[in-house]
């Protein structure tokens, strides 16, 4: 995009007039992760697949920060992601394709058994006093007030299969954010598909949020609150979005609760309703694409959370996932290490049962493996 190049040069810009007032920061990690996967037999039999393949990923991410004077900052982040294993050498589900959608994205290596891609998935500039705030660019617009399932995350949806992804997707956009009072603030936000306001305000210890905007060809209208009831946390997140060119109407909310423990463990329950259902690919759910308007394929959808830290070094969760009528169950159990200060080991697991021929059956078993060092 044209305003893109801009921040490219503005930020190049920014660099070269290096000066008592400037400061550049950055910050990166890296990670080797591997995965495991077994799929249905008779299914492997049917799409001609193997039951049994492995991939893993080398990715190193590099983050810049400049601060130049008070008032104006920017950011560059960098992923570059080596891949060897199955989905890259057979392409699966368009694997290939789906890494270089993204205009800022390209294979520099992209060979039968190994492919290197890059993407600058932040890159903007900052212009920030008092109680205004502008920025242009590449960035995170984070709306949504549950954990997942957003409505109201019209820019950037986040893919809870897609767990690798820590920093989650950015959009191209110009955001403003004023704060009139010291319990409110105004968000409008625009890019080439999306005209959006948000206005956020605190009464009775809940944060209430109103969104209205033009997304794509729906008029949109949104309602979401996050606070405490008795000692549970409580959030709703609603939108209404209305195409009056084809007169067609969808309404999707999500209510969720959590509770933290005295012993430190933590569970949280989600619910996501929405009006119209899409189709859904359980062998490719890393690679679904999550909009504001999809953010989950089914009528219901119901997710269940545990987190508990057994010892300082250990931390232990699991999550469940499944619709009306477990047409489709996902368990994901998970482990963390904390082997250094800087470095952790994760070992995980997604497990998925979806309905094939009239029937639930055992889909796919993914275990993955993932060493991180922070720098």
């Amino acid at each position: 995009m044209n305003y893109l190049k801009k921040i490219t040069f503005l930020f190049a810009l920014a660099v070269s007039s290096v000066s008592a007032q400037t400061y550049f920061d950055q910050d990166y990690y890296a990670s080797n992760l591997n995965s495991f996967s077994f799929f249905n037999a008779d299914l492997a039999k049917i799409t001609q697949s193997p039951s049994e393949w492995q991939d893993q990923q080398l990715h190193f991410r590099w983050n810049g920060h400049l601060y130049v004077g008070d008032h104006i900052s920017s950011q560059i982040s960098l992923r570059n992601r080596l891949f060897t294993g199955y989905q890259w050498k057979e392409n699966s589900n368009g694997f290939k394709e789906s890494l270089v959608r993204d205009p800022l994205a390209f294979h520099s290596i992209s060979k039968d058994e190994l492919g290197l891609n890059h993407q600058i998935d932040r890159l903007y500039i900052q212009w920030e006093k008092n109680r205004w705030n502008f920025r242009l660019g590449r960035q995170r617009i984070n709306w949504g007030i549950q954990n997942y399932w957003n409505p109201h995350d019209l820019f950037n949806q986040s893919n809870f299969f897609d767990f690798d992804y820590i920093e989650n997707p950015g959009t191209d956009a110009f955001r403003m954010t004023h704060y009139p009072k010291v319990n409110q603030s105004i968000e409008i936000a625009v890019n080439n598909d999306i005209v959006a306001g948000l206005y956020r305000l605190n009464i009775y210890n809940y944060d209430f949020q109103m969104l209205t905007a033009k997304y794509y060809d729906d008029f949109c209208l949104g309602l979401g609150w996050s606070g405490q009831l008795q000692k549970m946390g409580f959030r709703g997140e609603f939108s209404f979005f209305q195409d009056f060119k084809k007169n067609l109407n969808e309404f999707m909310g999500s209510i969720g609760f959590d509770y933290n423990f005295r012993n430190g463990v933590y569970v949280s329950g989600t619910c996501l309703y929405k009006s119209k259902t899409n189709s859904f690919n359980p062998l490719g759910l890393s690679q679904m694409e999550m909009t504001a308007k999809n953010p989950m394929p089914f009528e219901y959808n119901f997710m269940y959370q545990i987190q508990h830290t057994l010892y300082p070094l250990v931390q232990v969760g699991g999550v469940l996932i499944h619709d009306k009528n477990l047409d489709f169950v996902f368990i994901n159990p998970q482990i963390t290490f904390s082997i250094k200060e800087s470095i952790d080991l994760m070992i995980s697991s997604q497990n998925t049962w979806s309905e094939i021929m009239g029937e639930t059956e055992n889909t796919q078993q993914t275990v993955f493996t993932r060493l991180q060092w922070n720098f």
